[in-house]
């Protein structure tokens, strides 16, 4: 069971799943995904904060995909007064849908075990010029030396950004710098 607090999510053994020190980087997540417009893939809603900054765009639709039991409930509850946006629950890798392509995909989730697979997945289901950004903990070099290795299908450019994570107050130190590198890979 997740504990949801004012300002984090915890996991069953108190480890932070997300928390709102995140919001400066869930905005340019955002920013990048909905450069095109048109239809957003978004995998992964947790607190909502990329979501609610993705629904400030002109979008067509929203599709958000959610494994948790408990985020599901709050992703329904959240998307009640949103009619572009198309809650489904479970596994993105089984639920992504057919026949479906993005202009922008949004990947944050916790404990994915499909993770390797993204990676040949994405070029299938983007629009030309679609782009696709991702929640990481990575610094430049890594998101280069990925971007040669799992990126091959699209051009990759990368946005710092300062953030500030509570560290001395964080159970699950998952995030331990004060910048923060957004990829966004463009399919050529």
């Amino acid at each position: 069971m997740y504990t949801f607090l004012k300002d984090k999510i915890l996991d069953e053994r108190g480890r932070e799943v997300m928390m709102n020190w995140e919001i400066p980087i869930m905005k340019e997540h955002a920013k990048i995904v909905t450069k095109n417009g048109g239809d957003i893939l978004e995998i992964g809603f947790g607190m909502g904060i990329c979501s609610n900054f993705i629904q400030k765009v002109k979008i067509n639709t929203h599709t958000i995909i959610e494994i948790n039991d408990q985020i599901f409930k709050r992703l329904l509850k959240w998307a009640k007064d949103k009619p572009n946006v198309i809650p489904i629950k479970g596994d993105w890798f089984n639920n992504i849908p057919e026949n479906q392509k993005y202009d922008g995909i949004m990947h944050d989730t916790w404990k994915e075990k499909n993770y390797k697979s993204l990676y040949q997945i994405i070029p299938t289901i983007l629009k030309p010029k679609g782009i696709f950004t991702y929640y990481t903990p990575d610094t430049r070099e890594v998101i280069k030396h990925n971007s040669k290795t799992k990126y091959k299908w699209g051009t990759v450019n990368i946005t710092k950004i300062n953030v500030n994570p509570p560290i001395k107050k964080m159970n699950y130190k998952y995030f331990t710098r004060k910048d923060y590198y957004v990829p966004k890979i463009t399919i050529d």
